[in-house]
């Protein structure tokens, strides 16, 4: 089983935060999203995290759902990203897992199977399909990030009289 960690290069990214090296899972201010990807076919692995690490996120690795979830059990993770089919613990138990340790952590299915199951598809938020367009993973990793961003910009919203079935008058 494999699981990396990634060089602490610089590179140009979105956010504001102190640049830490410790590995704890309080660890939240870094300057690149860090990525968890879970893979039994470790020459995938490598090259995802070549490929996103050159483009300025951190990138754990992984080659089993259960060093997938120790990694995320250690580590502050800002999106998951899982094969389905890998033995002993599937993409559907890894979202689980993830989402026991921490619910709003955002987990990406990257499967090429088309035996996905109904329940399998809302255990996780999203779903690319590795024979997809990279543009496309790359795209939904970043609607992600601002999804997970935006609760925290936005202010609660303004409940009307009229949300509440009531008519107002002038």
């Amino acid at each position: 089983m494999v699981a990396r960690g990634s060089s602490m290069s610089t590179m140009p990214w979105t956010g504001s935060g102190t640049t830490r090296t410790a590995t704890s899972r309080t660890t939240r201010r870094t300057r690149r999203p860090t990525l968890l990807w879970i893979d039994d076919f470790e020459p995938g692995l490598e090259m995802y995290r070549a490929m996103f690490e050159g483009l300025g996120f951190r990138v754990f690795t992984a080659s089993s759902g259960e060093t997938g979830l120790q990694l995320a059990a250690l580590h502050y993770i800002d999106i998951v990203v899982t094969d389905y089919e890998m033995p002993n613990m599937n993409g559907e138990a890894v979202a689980l897992g993830v989402k026991a340790l921490n619910p709003n952590t955002p987990v990406i299915l990257f499967s090429g199977s088309t035996l996905v199951s109904h329940r399998t598809l809302q255990a996780v938020d999203e779903c690319c399909d590795k024979a997809g367009s990279r543009d496309r993973l790359l795209a939904t990793i970043h609607a992600l990030l601002q999804k997970k961003r935006r609760p925290a910009l936005q202010p609660p919203p303004v409940t009307h009289a009229s949300d509440h079935g009531q008519r107002t008058v002038a």
